[in-house]
């Protein structure tokens, strides 16, 4: 059942791509983190795949069932009350029919927006009219349950450096404007990109431009000058967390407990933060 405030956080996740300015969109793992980042002042938050399945302690690339995925938004979206996105990696299918099934199981756990994404786990793509048909039947669903919720349509050229280099610029144009133009509201365009990459996939793209945060180029002001509609942060929140757990775990292993001695947040204060 599709409630009033739910149509109300599409609404205004959808308007915020067709807004003007750039938005940072954090890429969460669990309620807890959600909670965070809206205290801190986000408008809208997005599953990352990855750190979801890290949180299930299993390995990226819908190694976690959509059922448990579908378990994992209900909790989020019970817990705030900005726009979630998920990442549902490939729709947990190549048919567009169960894609469709599969999107409409997390929208009814309170999703407004959904990235699916053309990559294959041998590190090729899926070719153009296979990907054009899930997103043709996701904006089908769209209609149906009269919930305008935002397709990220992901194309990882970039991310899985697929094909000759010289010709990945010209596919993602030319597969980012196919996605378009069967529905798709943006464009993920991941990978390790450089400003003239990105200038150009935002000249040439049909479509609100969403990247994410890179060594590479990771200027702000600049990709907001550049046209830049959403720039996500990735796994990399998740893993920094993981980063400090794993070594908590082997200081204490080896002995050493003034890490968690020297805590900053109290137990109060952790309590406190995360009530009403």
């Amino acid at each position: 059942m599709i409630s009033k405030k739910q149509k109300e956080l599409a609404k205004r996740f959808m308007s915020m791509h067709a807004g003007r300015d750039m938005f940072v969109l954090p890429n969460i793992w669990d309620a807890g983190s959600a909670l965070i980042f809206e205290k801190q002042g986000f408008g809208a938050v997005a599953t990352t795949s990855a750190g979801i399945a890290y949180s299930a302690g299993c390995p990226d690339g819908e190694q976690i069932s959509i059922d448990d995925l579908a378990t994992h938004v209900k909790i989020i979206t019970g817990r705030i009350n900005i726009p979630l996105s998920v990442d549902f990696e490939r729709g947990y299918s190549e048919d567009p029919g169960v894609v469709k099934q599969n999107a409409k199981l997390l929208v009814e756990c309170g999703a407004v927006g959904c990235n699916i994404e053309d990559g294959l786990p041998n590190g090729e793509l899926s070719s153009v009219k296979e990907q054009i048909d899930k997103i043709k039947a996701l904006a089908e669903l769209k209609l149906e349950l009269d919930l305008p919720f935002v397709i990220n349509a992901r194309t990882c050229i970039f991310w899985l450096e697929s094909g000759e280099e010289s010709e990945r610029l010209s596919v993602a144009i030319d597969r980012a404007n196919a996605y378009a133009e069967a529905g798709a509201d943006c464009i993920f365009i991941p990978g390790a990109l450089n400003e003239a990459t990105v200038k150009a996939l935002v000249k040439n793209i049909n479509a609100p431009v969403n990247i994410i945060l890179n060594t590479k180029f990771n200027d702000l002001c600049r990709l907001r000058e550049l046209g830049v509609r959403r720039l996500s942060i990735g796994s990399s929140a998740a893993r920094n967390v993981l980063e400090h757990t794993i070594k908590l775990a082997v200081e204490i292993k080896d002995g050493y407990t003034a890490s968690l001695i020297n805590t900053g947040l109290s137990y109060d204060d952790a309590n406190n933060y995360f009530d009403d």
